[in-house]
């Protein structure tokens, strides 16, 4: 009885020291588990803080760079319109007219003779201008307002350099520079020439050698402020007559006091010696030394009379064509 009572106690504590390691184990375990559990959650937490830093930093360096972008950009587009003109170019449709051959009114009968042979070179040339009319597409309507560029109108008298200030007229100086980029110049005559007391010039840049003709647009007016009064204002109101010093480069136009305006495009006349006008024409620079040699021996040659036999006015007896014409 004693040997099976000993045996029984023997199993009890057997079973209750497994029961007390199974316990202890599942304890353990349960803590390894949790222990797991919060290291895992506690590194979940610092990937989530690396990554929430991570995209600030990013949000915020993209915030600070698309600021700076703007600044940049705010700062250069400022500086640019503060180095140019806004300019209009208005278009300007080619339409050659013909002239009556039947002299008009004005003109003398012993001028009749003459006045018909100009009319029917002009008719001539109107007729044959049609197939040489040129059209370019306009400029920028932003134009330098400073500086210069050196520039030449090479014809078949000689080189006529010459240096553009942007500054006296951006919009036309503009324009005339985009024209001979787009070799509207190039293969045109010089069609007219005036010889008077007090205008001297010559006159370029229509490809149909009528006067009436430009690249189908038509420039924004400049008038000059700076040139010299040619003697006291009109008694009939408004400004006199300005002096367009030897070797100024001017468009030419058809504004007529005021009557008309924005009417300047490719024609440009160029100063032989000191000329009086209406200072309604813009100024584009001036000719260079060695294209002033080439302007008087053209001057020299004389000219072919215009209309009404006038004789100073009329078409240079020395052939003049710019070949070619360059800006550096």
């Amino acid at each position: 009885m004693d040997d099976k009572k000993d045996t029984a106690d023997a199993d009890t504590v057997v079973a209750a020291s497994t029961r007390t390691t199974t316990n202890t184990e599942r304890r353990e375990a349960a803590k390894r588990k949790l222990k797991a559990r919060l290291d895992a959650e506690q590194r979940a937490r610092k990937k989530r803080k690396i990554i929430i830093s991570s995209v600030s930093a990013a949000v915020v360096i993209a915030i600070v760079g698309t600021a700076t972008y703007f600044i940049v950009d705010k700062i250069q587009t400022d500086r640019f319109n503060a180095a140019h003109k806004d300019c209009t170019y208005t278009d300007k449709p080619n339409n050659l007219q013909t002239v009556p051959v039947q002299p008009p009114p004005q003109v003398q009968p012993n001028q009749y003779e003459l006045y018909r042979k100009f009319a029917t070179e002009t008719n001539e040339a109107v007729r044959l201008g049609q197939a040489k009319i040129r059209t370019v597409p306009k400029p920028d309507d932003k134009q330098p307002n400073s500086g210069t560029t050196q520039g030449s109108f090479n014809t078949n008298q000689g080189a006529i350099p010459v240096t553009f200030d942007h500054a006296s007229a951006p919009c036309n100086t503009g324009a005339v520079i985009s024209l001979i980029d787009d070799k509207f110049y190039d293969g045109t005559p010089c069609h007219r020439m005036t010889t008077g007391a007090s205008l001297k010039v010559l006159q370029c840049g229509d490809p149909t050698a009528t006067g009436q003709s430009g690249p189908g647009w038509a420039s924004p007016d400049e008038p000059p402020t700076n040139l010299q009064p040619a003697g006291p204002p009109s008694p009939y109101g408004g400004a006199g007559p300005v002096i367009y010093p030897r070797g100024t480069i001017a468009i030419a136009n058809s504004n007529n006091s005021g009557q008309a305006s924005n009417t300047g495009s490719s024609q440009f006349f160029l100063v032989i010696q000191d000329s009086q006008l209406a200072a309604d024409y813009s100024v584009v620079g001036k000719v260079d030394e060695a294209g002033l040699a080439v302007l008087d021996k053209i001057y020299a040659g004389g000219i072919t009379p215009g209309p009404a036999g006038q004789a100073q006015d009329g078409r240079p007896k020395l052939p003049v064509e710019i070949q070619t014409a360059t800006v550096d």
